[in-house]
Formats: structure tokens, sequence, C-alpha cells
């Protein structure tokens, strides 16, 4: 069975519980929001950090081969990164920070722990911290450290070890908790709720020798999220849910292993249920998909990696008797270079330094694949990646500006002429949905 030691501890829990207090009447839990109803509230989102503790890395050799062979993240200015967003939080005091998965780069122990820390700042200043793990984050055979030219193993962590370290961020304060998985229910407040869904399946990856990409919601679990939703409607609240996987396909190519595998069955239920915005993240793009079932809508929002350009994050706002909406930020690196006297000129211009960076390792992937094809003239090849470069922007940020003029440049042309590549069809999956809005959404309250 899935997670059977948390179970297991579940129900030793429940059996604890139930000795304490053999005179209990009624199962249901207390609701105690920290916000009262009709009172606004405002959320922010971060996805897909990838936080690797300094400690783990001398940034030498392996560490640089690492960088050069990944997917464009900026794992070297990752401590200041997330610190700059830290203290965009701390001063500009939502009510809520969620982060939905992949904290950590690999799983490692010691950077959990560390984001812990940088949480429990948040925490002080007075912002409802909620977390769930992603694919990365727990019993991740992966989890590494980099000396000189070497890669060398880091510790790992365990389901329970996750809820502990984060008991601060959603564990200690869940109303509700899936016995199976590391799913909990929150109340910030009294009109909103979230439901924080691990879609994360991890249990055979140390056999595997690799963490599971897919995620998943098993029947137990469907059965408990139903639970919560009829708790919810008895409260009268709105429930936000939060997963790492994404509730749909937000790429007609790439959705093996980022799309919940139950999708199907868990967007009819959400949608039964009267659930509208989904939040996720796991494929790094800033995407919004959106599906009607029997006639209620349902948002799938993908907020792209703070760990890659521009480094962004949701900001969702909900507003008595009008709604919610969602939007993005970036974090603002630049001013936390400037108050931590930073003389990196790196920090002090990051927007242009990350765009530069993002692009560079986009054209430069790009180039490589065309030329060992071996089949395509060298100055083509050039004009071919720079094409492929834009369009990344276009699709990993979310602004469609990049594409004002893409389909008049030489490289377009040569890639539609590509008959049968893999990257034409991607580029053209980005360009057609040129003038879908991926960065802002007005979800209007039901009457």
């Amino acid at each position: 069975m899935k997670k059977a030691a948390l179970a297991c501890i579940a129900l030793l829990t429940l059996a604890l519980t139930a000795c304490a207090q053999p005179n209990a009447q009624s199962s249901e839990p207390t609701i105690d929001p920290k916000i009262p109803t009709n009172q606004p509230l405002t959320i922010y989102q971060a996805t897909d950090i990838h936080y690797l503790s300094n400690t783990l890395t001398d940034g030498k050799e392996a560490f640089q081969t690492y960088l050069a062979t990944g997917d464009g993240k900026q794992q070297n200015y990752i401590t200041e990164i997330t610190d700059a967003f830290v203290q965009d939080v701390i001063q500009k005091k939502p009510d809520v920070l969620v982060l939905s998965g992949d904290i950590t780069n690999n799983g490692e122990k010691v950077s959990h722990e560390e984001m812990a820390k940088k949480l429990a700042k948040i925490e002080k200043a007075g912002v409802q911290t909620y977390v769930v793990p992603g694919n990365h984050d727990v019993l991740n055979p992966y989890a590494r450290k980099f000396k000189g030219d070497e890669q060398l193993k880091a510790k790992d962590i365990t389901a329970e070890e996750f809820a502990e370290i984060y008991h601060q961020s959603g564990y200690d304060e869940a109303v509700m908790r899936d016995d199976s998985t590391l799913s909990y229910l929150a109340t910030p407040s009294a009109d909103t709720w979230l439901l924080m869904l691990d879609t994360a399946e991890y249990d055979n990856n140390k056999q595997f020798g690799a963490p599971e990409t897919n995620g998943y919601i098993s029947t137990q679990t469907f059965a408990w999220i139903q639970q919560c939703m009829d708790l919810a409607k008895k409260h009268g609240a709105q429930l936000i849910t939060v997963t790492h996987h994404n509730l749909m396909d937000h790429s007609e190519l790439l959705n093996h292993g980022f799309t919940i595998v139950q999708n199907k069955e868990a967007v009819s239920l959400f949608a039964k249920n009267d659930v509208v915005l989904n939040l996720s993240g796991h494929v790094h793009i800033q995407d919004i998909q959106k599906k009607t079932v029997d006639g209620k809508t349902i948002f799938d929002v993908a907020t792209s990696s703070m760990a890659m350009y521009p480094q962004q994050y949701g900001v969702i706002q909900y507003t008595p008797n009008q709604g919610l909406s969602y939007k993005t930020a970036r974090v603002d690196v630049e001013k936390y270079a400037r108050d931590t006297n930073s003389k990196d000129p790196n920090l002090l211009h990051f927007q242009q330094y990350s765009k530069d960076y993002f692009g560079q390792f986009s054209y430069t992937k790009s180039l490589s694949e065309l030329f060992q094809k071996g089949k395509y003239d060298p100055d083509d090849v050039e004009q071919m990646a720079k094409t492929m470069e834009t369009a990344n922007f276009a699709y990993f940020t979310g602004d469609k500006g990049f594409l004002k003029d893409i389909e008049k440049s030489p490289g377009y042309a040569l890639w539609q002429k590509a008959d049968g590549e893999f990257l034409t069809k991607y580029i053209d999956t980005i360009v057609k949905n040129r003038d879908k809005n991926d960065v802002s959404l007005v979800i209007p309250e039901s009457r």
C-alpha cells in the first residue's frame, strides 16, 4: 500500500487519541481560521524552487557540469533568489504563502532544514505558510553534494521526516490529514480553504534508483478528498486545491510524467464539488488551462519554476462577493542585493543577467542538438537556435510579447522546412497559443 509507514503512524495516532478521549461524541475537526469571514485574502504561490544548500556545493567542476547539463535553472544563485523571495514575502505580507513542491534540488535533508528555517522567519512575520512535496523532495536517490570534480551522495529524507521538518508549515495546524500521503486540509480563512495534495509517488524510488516523475492520486486519497470537500461545503468555504503535478495537460507534446495520471477523475471530482482553481507547478513553464465539466469550469494554473528566469511566483487574491484572481509577480533580487550591500554585478542587475543566462542556455542547448544531427548548414543552425531561444522565453515566462515577430524570423522559416523534427512541433505549439493569457486570470464568484 502506498506510503504504508504513514498509514501506520496515522492509525497509531488515532488510537492514542481515542484512548485519551473515550467520550468524544464527534470526529468532526475543529475549524478555527485566523481570518474571519467576509475578509479579503492574499496568497502567494511559489513552486519548483529547487533550493540547494550552499554547504552541498563548492561551485567547482562537478557543480558547473551539473548546471551546464541541466534545464536552465539558476542554482548558482539559488540562495540569493530564495532569500530575496523571503524578503519580498516578509515586506509585502500576504496572508498566506504556498510552496507547491520541489522545494529542494533533490531532496537533500540539509536543504529541507534550511528551507524550513526560512519559512519560520516568514511565519514569525505573520504569514501563514503551507507546503507539499514534489517528486524531487522525498526518498530521492539523486540527493547529491558537489565537491571538486565529484558528485557525492547526500542524506535524503523520508515522508515522516518531511512532515516533521515542515511541521510549522501546514502539518501542525492541518484540520484533516490523509492517512496514506502527505496531503492535508488547511483553513487559513473562513471563506477560503486550501486542500494541499501530495501527488508525488516516492515509495519505490530507492528500489528503482531514481525519483518517480509521475503524479498519482489513489482511490483511498480520492475518498479522503471527498470528505474534505464535504466539510468545506458544510462550512460554506471555497476550496483551492494545490498539487505539485498538473491537473491538466499544459503541453500537447510534453505531458507524460507531468499531468496527474488520474487527471480525468480528479477534474471531474473537483468540478463536481465547485472547485474553480488548482495551483500546480512541476512542468516549469508558465501556463493556464481550463476544463468545463457539466457546466462547471475549473482552472489549473501552472506557475513557472522560481529557479528559472524570470524568477516569478503567483499572487492569488480572494475578494468577498467578487471572486478569485491570479497574476504573476517577480522576485526582486536586485533590491535584495542592494539591501545586503552586495557587490556582485550579476545580482545588482539580476533581471538582465537572468534573462541572458536563460537565453544563452536555451540557445546553446538547441545549437548543440542541431549540430549533432549533422544535416543542417551551420549558418542555418544558428538562426534556428535563435528562434528556439525566443520561443522558450515566451513558453517559460508566459509573456507572449516575445512572439511578436517570431514568424518573420529566418529561423522560424527554417524550422518549418525541417519536416519531422520534434522541435518544429514544439515551436508550433508555442506560437499557436500566442493569444492565450497565461499570466493573469479572473474567476468571478458564482451567484
